[in-house]
């Protein structure tokens, strides 16, 4: 009975350890997983602490001003010789601080320009340091030096990659920054009068935000699998404290050494008063104007090179630092005649609209009527207007503006002539196949894999007569091709011509549009290393699906560039079934006409008899001689005088580009620039003419283009 019951206690142990070690298994990966998920979940808590003091100690730093003197080489090399000879003036350090002995006049503005700059990098160091103990990975940082110089976002880094990390820097000075949070794939700091990308610290009285961007990477196994990466932000705003007036010296002490409260005096008796003579009136004295300071009308920025539509420009942006107007009396524009064309065609000063000059011998004077006023604190910009269109400038540049005074103020710029750009390699733009959709819409993606640069889209000749041929043929409304898109902006329909109106159903400007091949001719941006869906609409096929009965090689499609290469896929063309009517014999059962009483029978012409009505010609059937055979020829070829030159190579300038916000003069009938490079459309088929036209209502483009039906 021991033995038996020996045996059995042993049999239930093993059973009961077997049991117990199964239900561990089971229960942990559940424990590891819980225990895993608290230790994530703190260190996620500790990062998005980490990240907002990291945004507190950048905006406590960026309010006082400060800067580290470390960075003012770094200032001194991106703002350019000028700075760095006045920084070391005389032999003094490189520190952003203009020496007192420096003999030009634009000793604040260039020391202010310093600080600015180090200030950037000095705030990125402070607001890094508050962020201690962050997982940070600095082969995903971006290049700020380069971001700054560069104004382009790819500069920031990889933004979705685990340990990313950025700071944005921007403020409210005269209204000329602000942050962007719709554009980019995080908030940044825009230049809404240069139209890019720019950090800005403030100055004295301005509020200054600082952002911190950080993706946080998780550990968790199955977690991080999911989501890889968990993105924290935090921002802070500022008012920057006056680091840049004198501060006051000599004040009282602490209260305690305030001196003591001493007893009234008696109140003595108010002596009487003694008449005096009534003096003589004398003249009030005149307001003498407040003297306007040369020192204190202040250059801004300039600019050289191409604006917009093809149009080049010199400009000069002012600011007026003095508490009172000052007044511009004349412009000197100096230039030089490179191109035969060239000329002076307007000019224009803050608001006083374009005066038309129409000078083509240099150099151009420009007094206005009356001088032209700006106000205290203002700033106003001058842009000269220049002819030929789609030349670009060369040789000397110098605008020189006389202000109060005698005052002059201007920037000149040595524009070399532009070298020879490679010539690009065509066989990289490429056309996918045409992919249908619903409503009647079919799309093409076209690429630009050439790494040498960007061009864009001048002429874009769309056929579809096969399938003109096959509607008509089967009993289709009239099939016409209503709109076209680029990467979904309107090429041409809605976007540009508005509503319908009343009774019609269709865009007044698709009347030609019933026949095909399409033409279009205009700009659209066809920049490297980019694929753009081109996507078309008819109208008048029956449902709502996408194209019945045709395919991908009924249609052509040749897209003309701007730097004279082109993509030409033609469609494979094939007869449609149609039923052709043939003649018909006359019945032979016509009945025989019968003869009259007389003699001689005379023939009397049937009168009940008609032509076989039961082979009508179909009235919806195209004659086969008048059906379009479209073929893509030579004469559809940019001709070669119709290439841009290597005026679309951007010019060799740091400096800002001018504001968007003016509008270039409505041209005049005999003196109105005509765009050169149009291509010159086939005889047979109207199109319209570009003319450059400002709407401002876009903001990605600053002069928006008017359709104007061709003949």
């Amino acid at each position: 009975m021991n033995a038996i019951g020996s045996k059995g206690f042993l049999t239930k142990s093993r059973r009961n350890l077997g049991q117990s070690m199964v239900e561990f298994m089971l229960a942990l990966p559940i424990l590891l997983f819980v225990i895993f998920g608290i230790i994530e979940f703190a260190r996620l808590t500790f990062a998005w602490m980490a990240v907002q003091n990291s945004a507190r100690f950048g905006i406590r730093y960026a309010v006082t001003g400060e800067f580290n003197e470390v960075y003012c080489v770094q200032a001194g090399n991106y703002l350019g010789a000028d700075h760095t000879d006045a920084d070391i003036f005389g032999g003094d350090p490189q520190d952003c601080l203009i020496p007192n002995d420096y003999t030009g006049l634009d000793a604040h503005d260039l020391e202010r320009q310093l600080i600015d700059h180090a200030r950037l990098f000095s705030i990125q160091d402070a607001t890094s340091g508050g962020g201690a103990g962050l997982w940070l990975d600095p082969a995903v940082y971006g290049d700020y030096a380069q971001y700054l110089s560069l104004h382009d976002s790819a500069q920031i880094g990889q933004v979705d990659e685990g340990g990313f990390f950025h700071v944005t820097i921007c403020s409210n000075r005269e209204n000329q920054y602000a942050v962007d949070y719709n554009n980019y794939a995080i908030p940044l700091c825009l230049d809404t009068i240069g139209s890019q990308l720019m950090d800005d610290a403030g100055g004295p009285g301005d509020r200054v935000k600082v952002r911190v961007d950080h993706q946080h990477p998780l550990f968790l196994p199955i977690l991080s699998n999911i989501w890889p990466t968990v993105n924290l932000n935090a921002e802070r705003d500022g008012i920057v404290e006056r680091f840049r007036v004198s501060r006051v010296l000599g004040v009282s002490g602490p209260i305690l050494s305030a001196p003591t409260w001493t007893m009234t005096p008696t109140i003595t008796d108010t002596p009487t008063i003694t008449p005096s003579p009534t003096p003589t009136l004398t003249s009030t004295p005149t307001n003498t104007p407040i003297p306007v300071q040369c020192d204190q009308i202040e250059v801004v920025n300039s600019y050289a090179g191409h604006w917009m539509s093809g149009y080049y420009i010199n400009s000069v942006t002012i600011r007026n630092n003095n508490p009172v107007p000052i007044h511009l009396y004349n412009v000197n524009q100096v230039w030089e005649k490179t191109d035969p064309g060239r000329s002076v065609w307007a000019t224009m000063f803050d608001t006083s609209g374009w005066a038309l000059l129409y000078d083509d011998v240099p150099d151009t004077l420009w007094t206005p009527a009356a001088p032209i006023t700006l106000g205290a604190g203002g700033q106003g910009q001058y842009i000269a207007l220049f002819l030929l269109q789609n030349v670009p400038l060369t040789g000397l540049l110098s605008a020189d503006l006389e202000f109060d005074d005698g005052c002059h103020k201007g920037a000149s710029v040595d524009i070399a002539t532009p070298t020879l750009t490679p010539t690009p390699s065509c066989d990289l733009y490429t056309l996918s196949g045409f992919d249908f959709h619903n409503s009647h819409q079919q799309e093409i993606m076209v690429t630009n894999g050439d790494s040498w640069g960007d061009t864009r889209v001048t002429r874009i000749r769309f056929d579809w007569t096969y399938t003109q041929q096959w509607g008509a043929d089967n009993d289709w409304e009239p099939l016409y091709l209503d709109w076209m898109t680029w990467n979904g902006a309107d090429a041409w329909g809605w976007g540009d011509t508005g509503s319908p109106g009343a009774g019609e159903d269709h865009l007044s400007w698709t009347d030609t549009n019933f026949d095909s091949a399409i033409s279009w001719t205009g700009p659209l941006q066809f920049n490297h290393g980019n694929a753009y869906a081109l996507r078309f609409d008819f109208d008048g096929a029956p449902g709502s699906g996408s194209l019945p009965n045709v395919h991908a090689e009924d249609f052509g499609l040749i897209i003309d560039f701007e730097n004279g290469c082109q993509i030409n896929q033609p469609s494979i063309h094939k007869d449609v079934v149609t039923w052709t009517p043939t003649a018909t014999p006359l019945p032979s059962n016509t009945p025989t006409p019968t003869a009259t009483g007389t003699a001689t029978p005379t023939p009397i012409p049937p009168t009940s008899t008609s032509l076989p009505t039961i082979t009508p010609i179909p009235s919806d059937t195209p004659i086969p001689s008048n059906t379009p055979n479209w073929t893509a020829t030579n004469t559809y070829t940019p001709a070669p005088t119709s290439t841009p030159t290597d005026g679309f190579t951007p010019l060799p300038t740091n400096t800002l580009v001018p504001s968007t916000a003016t509008q270039a003069p409505s041209p005049t009938t005999a003196s109105s620039p005509t765009p050169s490079n149009t291509v010159p459309p086939p005889t047979a088929t109207p199109i319209p003419t570009w003319t450059p036209a400002c709407g401002w209502d876009h903001p990605e483009f600053p002069c928006q283009p008017t359709w104007t039906p061709g003949p």
